[in-house]
């Protein structure tokens, strides 16, 4: 039965990551455009504090790889800062775990920011300061994300 339970939890997480994907490509108007969350990115640091055994490094690479080739960007772009990210969360997992949620939003940014700078300096694309707000809105998203997931989790007795 222990089978069962962990492949049924192991869909749960791979439905909200899909679920994140299509936010992901939902068109915006051109207004919002530039402060798109970072939907998947939330939703793979959410797993990975949550289930650092189940969501890790390679994880979020296959997911960037995805993303990369969703996104039509370049190839490897965003499942190198994805993993990067994710190694990032899982290091410090049970200390982000102990914060309350403002300062896990904040913690957080500087992790969004890092993804943001990493693929600036891989495309030599600067945009300016639009640039940065989806991590600013990411961040203010966070605690609503997180409880959202963690209902999902408790729901569905995702372990």
């Amino acid at each position: 039965m222990a089978k069962v339970d962990q492949a049924h939890g192991g869909m749960i997480i791979l439905i909200s990551v899909l679920f994140s994907m299509i936010l992901m490509l939902i068109p915006l108007p051109d207004i919002l455009r530039f402060a798109r969350p970072e939907w998947v990115l939330l939703t793979l640091m959410y797993w990975s504090m949550a289930l650092p055994d189940r969501v890790g490094i390679g994880y979020a690479w296959i997911v960037g790889l995805f993303m990369d080739v969703l996104l039509g960007g370049m190839l490897g772009i965003q499942a190198f800062a994805y993993a990067l990210v994710i190694y990032l969360v899982l290091h410090f997992h049970l200390q982000l775990r102990q914060f309350p949620l403002w300062q896990q939003a904040l913690s957080l940014m500087s992790l969004i920011l890092l993804v943001h700078i990493v693929t600036v300096v891989m495309t030599t694309k600067v945009t300016g300061w639009q640039a940065w707000l989806p991590a600013l809105v990411s961040t203010m998203l966070w605690p609503l994300i997180y409880m959202f997931l963690r209902g999902v989790r408790r729901t569905f007795d995702v372990r």
